[in-house]
């Protein structure tokens, strides 16, 4: 236990736990207290009113007997007997209660009382003692009395220097009263000392309690808080670049295990997006990296001298073209930028794509004609009229027109077609050729993602045409599909809202 607490002190990432123990610990203490000070506040006044129900019952009783005693036979004939009879009662019953008893009366001096006879059955010389010889019940009291009796807590208006338990009982003798029974005892004595044992007690069995609830409660904070901890230890590493660290899913379910589950899948995103970080600014310094390297070549080329005038005609349409490259990516780029900060604006208007596709494949018409590529489709075209927006619906279609002339063999075949039903419009662009791997279609759609192999003729490529498309068309509400077979064909499918 104590190599617990001093590894959960010595933890700075304990804070949380000690905070939520402390406060557990604190409203246990604190319903222990409420609730021992409720039962002790309830038990000392059950424990005065049951005292001074027994009090008074007992002062009825030795009226009772004293009327008795008084009406018999032998307080006719033996005086003498009849008192040592009287003050025996008062003595065994003072006795038997704990409590102080003396008679008085019928206004209020006391004539007898049971401190006189030291023990049971001797003969009693005096009637009052010393200290019962100046007692006198006000008359108040003794009103209150005479019809019903009178019980309370009371100095009796300062016959006792302290506050007593009093019953007081009318003695009748032929329906004449003649005195009263009165009996009292003391609230410091033995109600205190019974609620001093109660409360004794009660704090031996609060602090046991106390001990082993604690020691439950610290393992049960423990528990409770070992999630949050999880959590923090996670987003430490997560805050350092660390994604491998995973917080153990809890066994039983509950909005915790929610939260961690959701905790972790952030976790894959971050680590998806961070790779994904990575991979961008490792291709986009590969793709810069390559043209650059080949203008400045060549520019220091002609500068230096070591490419002859002659031949400066043919490098610098090679630097013009690489910077189209790059122009074209930086675009590109942009555009990507724009769509995923939502700051790209469409200007939505409705036309028909079946005129952008047969422009924009005119525009391939000389490539198309040195490759011999045959082209089926333009003239079965179904006019297609969408709301988008036509300049970027434009490089959707030059993008794909581009890539199916680019790996279209030669001799080979592009087929357009188009369709539509009551809510979309569809366009098809299928190419003859190499083909896509089966592993390599789920990410063509990435960005700076280029299949190897049967599509490495691309050397010119920057990766980004078919991300920005499938952009594109998503943002408008679309979607793009791709369909391929290794060395037969490839097709991609839009689908745009009508």
């Amino acid at each position: 236990m104590s190599n617990l607490i001093a590894k959960f002190k010595g933890n700075k990432r304990s804070a949380f736990f000690l905070k939520y123990f402390v406060i557990l610990a604190a409203m246990i203490v604190a319903g222990f207290i409420i609730t021992g000070s409720a039962l002790m506040v309830f038990v000392y006044n059950f424990s005065k009113q049951e005292t001074l129900q027994n009090l008074s019952r007992n002062s009825v009783n030795i009226s009772n007997i004293a009327q008795e005693i008084l009406c018999s036979d032998l307080a006719l004939h033996n005086p003498e007997a009849t008192a040592l009879l009287f003050y025996n009662n008062i003595k065994l019953s003072s006795d038997a209660s704990n409590t102080t008893i003396f008679m008085c009366n019928d206004v209020g001096d006391v004539i007898a009382c049971a401190d006189t006879m030291k023990k049971p059955y001797e003969t009693v010389t005096e009637a009052v003692c010393e200290e019962h010889k100046n007692f006198h019940i006000p008359k108040g009291y003794i009103v209150k009395a005479e019809a019903i009796g009178y019980a309370d807590y009371t100095t009796l208006s300062g016959v006792f220097t302290e506050t007593h338990a009093v019953a007081i009982s009318p003695i009748m003798v032929e329906n004449q009263l003649v005195g009263f029974t009165v009996c009292t005892s003391p609230v410091s004595g033995e109600i205190t000392t019974y609620f001093i044992k109660l409360l004794t007690s009660f704090l031996s069995a609060a602090v046991i309690a106390l001990v082993i609830l604690t020691l439950a409660l610290f393992f049960l904070a423990d528990k409770m808080t070992k999630p949050v901890r999880e959590l923090a230890n996670a987003a430490r590493c997560y805050s350092s670049g660390d994604f491998s660290y995973k917080v153990p899913e809890p066994t039983e379910q509950n909005e915790m295990t929610e939260l961690i589950i959701e905790f972790n899948a952030m976790a894959d995103s971050l680590e998806a997006l961070e790779n994904s970080r990575r991979n961008f600014v490792s291709s986009v310094s590969h793709e810069f990296k390559t043209p650059m390297t080949t203008i400045g070549g060549f520019i220091n080329g002609i500068l230096d001298g070591t490419i002859p005038p002659e031949k400066q005609n043919y490098y610098l349409e090679i630097v013009s073209s690489e910077v189209k490259r790059l122009s074209k990516m930086v675009n590109a780029m942009l555009n990507i930028s724009r769509i995923e900060t939502g700051n790209l604006t469409l200007n939505i208007e409705r036309f028909n794509v079946s005129n952008n596709l047969l422009n924009t494949f005119l525009t391939f018409e000389q490539l198309i004609t040195e490759k011999n590529i045959t082209v089926e489709g333009l003239e079965e075209l179904e006019a297609l009229i969408v709301p988008a927006d036509q300049s970027m619906l434009d490089q959707v279609i030059y993008n794909l027109v581009d890539n199916a002339v680019k790996f279209t063999d030669n001799n080979g075949t592009i087929k357009i077609e188009t369709k539509q039903d009551s809510q979309s419009c569809y366009f098809s662009i299928r190419n003859t050729g190499s083909g896509i791997p089966p592993e390599h279609i789920k990410n063509i759609f990435d960005r700076f993602y280029k299949v190897d192999g049967s599509r490495s003729a691309d050397t010119k490529s920057t990766g980004l045409g078919l991300h920005l498309v499938k952009k594109i068309v998503e943002l408008h509400g679309g979607r793009i599909t791709v369909k391929s077979e290794e060395n037969k064909f490839t097709e991609f499918t839009v689908k745009l809202p009508k």
